[in-house]
């Protein structure tokens, strides 16, 4: 559909060299259009950097001995690494920390996953959602960084909230006033020399008309900054505006280029600098970059699901349409090719509303596999509560049997029972159907994964849901408990026997030296 999509778009600003004439009437800033487009030849470059830090990062999730809360936090870094260029890996490990922050006994790091899981869905559109889990953290009594970043999405999701509603309507006042709210709650909690800071006092005065004294104070910023901070995009592109209420159209588009030379250097995909130059030049008729522009920034949108600048791209095809109409006005064919242009316009917006309709669906796919997974957790809470309590009681049956015994003095008898090992066994089989329980709940297709990467003359059988010691042992490792001390402590097992079960399985596999590492890719979404 993207291809397709993208061969419309093209094929619409191709034609229009032949139907306008140049009626440009600003100077261009070539200085910076020419930087712009180096950077857009480079624009692999800058990808591959990304995903080198976002590397780096997953390879800490593989270390051994790593705490269930480190593992937390570093899937909360991802997800805000992933969130302005990749907005469905955002979501995905968001989701990822929501679910193993339930296990790190933190509330901090809940309250951190499920903000970052509120941000990772506004990146990826899903706004109602978004708005519900923001919601429900408004009213937790937390420190002065998680409240920091708790306004930080909060401006996050009340801008592009806006950015669906018309400018004239009551839910756009609503929308800009808990902006807003959002901004001020960051004034008053950053420090004064804080970049961000900075930039939202700017940005007010912009949105309030002091264009004289946000040029000041953004000028002031942007010098402080280098085009690889996020921030001096957003500067860039508030100048921008500054610029064109002054009537300077030439900065205008300067400043424009400044920003979307930024965004494409931090990979953030959800900016609107370059589309919006791409707009401006097409008014001045240089139609051959303007193509080159907007052509870019769809394919960028598209390759990171930026679900909002999609939109707001597709808003602007009517405007280009009635560009059309006027620059032909004069041909005696007009009205047929006004009629093609906007059948062709049409079949876009459809094309690209389908795309987002069935981005709606996957949305609530993922809102109901969230839902399934709260339920799953509550059950293993509760299956996890039964089994300690089963626990207790035993503890206390065999205290006063002690006690009884050595009142009695038959010590002699307790310690016949005792050495029998009779205590313990039944312990240690409820808490194996647990453990095989919920392992064949996660992943229901674990055994016959495990099969596809043995031989075939090697494969395991297993009896009823009950997993034999050596899948036991891989399902610890695929739930990242990789130490062979810590699972045979776990499954009461001896070390020597945690290693001879690991070795056998792994000499018994297609591929031994990967085996373990294509163990954890089962159930993964990218495998």
């Amino acid at each position: 559909m993207k291809n397709s999509v993208t061969t419309i778009l093209l094929t619409i600003l191709g034609l229009l060299p032949l139907f306008a004439e140049k009626n440009g009437k600003w100077q261009l800033p070539e200085t910076e259009l020419k930087s712009l487009s180096k950077v857009m030849d480079n624009a692999s470059k800058y990808s591959e950097l990304n995903e080198e830090k976002l590397d780096s990062l997953k390879k800490v999730l593989h270390k051994p001995g790593i705490p269930k809360g480190s593992r937390t936090n570093v899937m909360i870094k991802l997800s805000k690494l992933y969130r302005q260029n990749m907005a469905d890996s955002s979501l995905r490990y968001a989701t990822i920390a929501m679910e193993e922050s339930f296990l790190s006994g933190s509330p901090r790091e809940r309250y951190l996953a499920e903000l970052a899981l509120s941000d990772a869905l506004v990146a990826s559109g899903f706004f109602s959602q978004a708005t519900n889990y923001y919601d429900s953290l408004a009213n937790i009594d937390v420190d002065k960084e998680c409240r920091t970043e708790f306004f930080k999405v909060g401006r996050r999701l009340y801008s592009n909230l806006s950015s669906y509603v018309e400018d004239d309507s009551p839910m756009a006042t609503y929308y800009q006033q808990k902006y807003v709210e959002c901004d001020d709650s960051l004034v008053n909690l950053l420090p004064a020399n804080d970049h961000f800071r900075q930039f939202i006092i700017g940005e007010r005065m912009v949105a309030s008309g002091k264009f004289a004294a946000a040029r000041n104070e953004l000028e002031s910023l942007l010098s402080k900054l280098d085009k690889g901070n996020n921030i001096y995009g957003m500067t860039a592109f508030q100048l921008a505006k500054v610029y064109k209420s002054d009537g300077d159209q030439t900065a205008y588009a300067s400043y424009l280029a400044k920003a979307a030379e930024s965004d494409i250097i931090c990979n953030a995909r959800e900016g609107f600098a370059l589309p919006a130059l791409a707009a401006w030049l097409y008014e001045q008729g240089d139609f051959a970059t303007a193509f080159r522009y907007i052509n870019f920034a769809l394919e960028d949108a598209y390759r990171g699901n930026a679900r909002v600048r999609m939109v707001s791209m597709a808003r602007w095809m009517p405007a280009i349409d009635e560009a059309y109409r006027l620059q032909i006005s004069t041909s005696r064919n007009e009205w047929l090719i006004i009629a093609t242009l906007a059948s062709i316009l049409f079949l876009a917006l459809a094309v690209t509303s389908f795309f987002l309709f069935r981005q709606i669906r996957k949305g609530r796919a993922s809102r109901d596999a969230l839902a399934a997974t709260s339920r799953m957790k509550d059950s293993y809470i509760g299956n996890f509560i039964g089994l300690c309590s089963t626990y207790s009681e035993k503890y206390y049956s065999l205290i006063k049997l002690v006690d009884r015994k050595i009142s009695s003095g038959q010590a002699s008898e307790l310690l016949k029972v005792v050495k029998s090992g009779k205590f313990g066994e039944e312990e240690n089989e409820d808490f194996y159907k647990e453990i095989d329980s919920v392992v064949l709940t996660l992943y229901p297709d674990f055994v016959e994964k495990i099969n596809e990467l043995l031989q075939p003359t090697e494969r395991v059988r297993i009896s009823g849901n009950l997993l034999t010691p050596e899948l036991r042992i891989y399902a610890f490792v695929r739930l990242g408990v990789s130490e062979s001390t810590r699972i045979a402590k776990i499954l009461n097992y001896s070390v020597n026997t945690v290693y001879a079960y690991r070795n056998r399985m792994r000499n018994r596999a297609i591929d031994r030296e990967h085996f373990e590492e294509n163990v954890l890719k089962i159930g993964s979404t990218e495998n």
